[in-house]
């Protein structure tokens, strides 16, 4: 695989993008939500949650493209897992989807957090 090198701006626009999410996620995450020191033990669905989310939706945010994936899961209770991310063009001109923040939670309330309660669209197959 070729590297991949983001400019220096853009690896700041990520940082501070992922503490003021963090922010916002930490001010509205009711008390009895999955705790954010827990949110790794659930790394291993990321890939589903990319391939086949129940929606996702892009918007633009200080002129960058940034993606939000939102999928149900259901292991000993239902829970979901929100991948936020920001489309960067790659040097063939192809699309690279590079993490801000993943989190999971209980309420689907929270995973309206990022796009203002927007309309969620089902993913075309």
């Amino acid at each position: 695989m070729d590297e991949f090198y983001l400019p220096e701006d853009l690896v700041e626009w990520i940082g501070l993008k992922k503490s003021e999410y963090l922010s916002r996620l930490i001010q509205n995450a009711p008390e009895n939500d999955l705790n954010f020191e827990s949110y790794h033990e659930y790394d291993r669905l990321i890939h589903s949650t990319l391939s086949i989310p129940d929606w996702s939706i892009e918007f633009n945010e200080d002129g960058q493209r940034v993606k939000i994936y939102c999928r149900s899961h259901s292991e000993e209770e239902i829970f979901y897992q929100i991948i936020i991310g920001v489309i960067i063009l790659d040097q063939t001109e192809s699309e690279v989807l590079v993490p801000v923040l993943t989190y999971v939670t209980r309420f689907e309330s929270m995973t309206r957090l990022f796009n203002g309660g927007k309309p969620q669209r089902p993913p075309l197959n």
